[in-house]
């Protein structure tokens, strides 16, 4: 599987792929092809960098490879639900901890592989986060001083976190850790209109 199968435009449907992949490796693509998009969208638009939300959709479905012996699930519904609750749980742990949590990556030595500029853009296009900057750049006055120009570097001029911690004098960690919390109150505090608008089609 390709992570440049995460912007492709033809996944469809693939009733029971999950349960079926414990019998059937390919039913595992199946199921990737049916809900990468929708994983990668979800976390585009809580965290706001096309790049980490690629890191996090890779570790999501890693961990679903890992543990899809453990599904007992038996219909769409429990699939995407049991599918999503890994994905939330790492992005709380990216709130917390400042960065994308990538151990069953590392146990499938799966490499996430470096997305063109123009491949990113498409990530930010089905996120429409064109759409949500606006409000976004609004609510980061609202934001301390160390938070706000973490992630004015991080998200608005789009540098690396080893760039953002040069810029502000501290370690990487740390300037990982103050764009996590930044994005966090953000999310928090662009209100209950944007909050339907980030939950879309997720």
């Amino acid at each position: 599987m390709s992570l440049r199968n995460l912007i492709r435009r033809d996944a469809g449907p693939a009733a029971g792929a999950l349960a079926r992949s414990c019998e059937d490796a390919d039913a595992f693509a199946d199921f990737y092809a049916a809900h990468a998009e929708r994983v990668l969208v979800f976390f585009a638009r809580r965290v706001l960098d096309a790049e980490l939300a690629l890191d996090l959709t890779s570790e999501t479905f890693a961990r679903a490879l890992e543990g899809r012996h453990r599904y007992r699930g038996r219909t769409d519904e429990e699939e995407q639900g049991w599918l999503f609750a890994i994905a939330r749980h790492l992005l709380a742990h990216y709130w917390r901890r400042g960065r994308v949590e990538r151990s069953a990556l590392q146990r499938l030595a799966i490499e996430v592989p470096h997305l063109a500029d123009h491949e990113l853009e498409r990530v930010e296009a089905l996120a429409g986060l064109d759409a949500l900057r606006p409000r976004v750049v609004a609510a980061l006055a609202g934001l301390p001083e160390d938070q706000r120009r973490a992630v004015e570097l991080r998200i608005v001029q789009e540098l690396g976190y080893a760039e953002v911690a040069a810029a502000t004098g501290v370690s990487e960690q740390v300037a990982r850790a103050r764009v996590s919390r930044g994005l966090r109150a953000l999310s928090q505090a662009l209100g209950a209109a944007t909050a339907r608008q980030l939950e879309g089609a997720a």
